[in-house]
């Protein structure tokens, strides 16, 4: 490139007219552009944030920019703001064995490796978020054995909402719990209407408390929630032979 060229490219570079810097070199044929061109259509490429057009372009002069520290500044930097943070580290790692001096190379290492962690802790999150999801089999998740008075008898809770992946199935498992608290208050024969019906009121209110947390997890008890819980209040009900309207027994829902 001639030097008159290049000496308007670093003004333009100083003056953030990188535009004008690619548009001027888009100008020149691709086969007559040298090593120092193509850097330089790279670095104003990064700065207008055309991060995956600079990496091709830099990509394609590999070879020759191998032992440069510049070019692997680059080459870093474009993979840095595509979220690449683990080809961005290495990166920058190799720029500073090769220029140990230069200050950015290490503020860069810095800030990849600590977005390496945080989305390693992120994948660990929504990993640990899907094992509490994961239903080996609905049956397994949705029965609760009763006491042995029963003969071991066994019925399904929530069933619905535990084969819907809308609701988080640690939060169906709060739900569950407190439906297995008025099974419990049954199964030591408190089997009045009265008494039945104030258990459930009790269970209800509290199950409505969970309403934030489903909402917090991008969930909420809504249609499918209210038949599934109703339908394993009537199953209760029916199963410990209790005339409560299954409407009645929910009375104090909020959803």
């Amino acid at each position: 490139m001639e030097k008159d060229t290049i000496a308007q490219l670093i003004i333009w570079h100083q003056e953030d007219e990188h535009e004008k810097i690619v548009d001027r070199i888009m100008e020149i044929p691709q086969s007559d552009r040298d090593y120092e061109t193509v850097s330089l259509l790279a670095r104003a490429m990064n700065n207008l944030e055309r991060y995956d057009e600079a990496l091709q372009q830099l990509l394609a002069i590999a070879k020759l920019g191998e032992n440069d520290p510049l070019w692997h500044f680059r080459v870093g930097y474009s993979y840095y703001y595509l979220e690449q943070y683990e080809e961005a580290l290495r990166e920058f790692e190799i720029t500073n064995k090769l220029d140990p001096e230069d200050r950015d190379t290490l503020t860069l290492i810095n800030w990849s490796r600590n977005n390496i962690d945080r989305k390693k802790k992120k994948l660990d999150q929504s990993a640990s978020l899907k094992d509490l999801n994961v239903q080996t089999t609905v049956n397994e998740a949705s029965k609760v054995p009763f006491g042995q008075d029963n003969g071991g008898a066994s019925i399904e809770y929530l069933k619905d909402m535990y084969r819907d992946g809308y609701f988080p199935n640690f939060l169906v498992d709060k739900v569950k719990a407190e439906l297995v608290k008025v099974v419990e208050f049954l199964e030591q024969g408190n089997q009045g209407i009265e008494e039945t019906q104030a258990k459930l009121d009790f269970a209800i209110q509290a199950i409505n408390e969970l309403a934030e947390e489903f909402d917090e997890n991008d969930s909420e008890i809504e249609t499918v929630a209210r038949e599934s819980i109703a339908q394993t209040v009537g199953n209760i009900l029916a199963f410990f032979g209790i005339e409560i309207d299954t409407e009645e027994a929910i009375r104090e829902r909020d959803w």
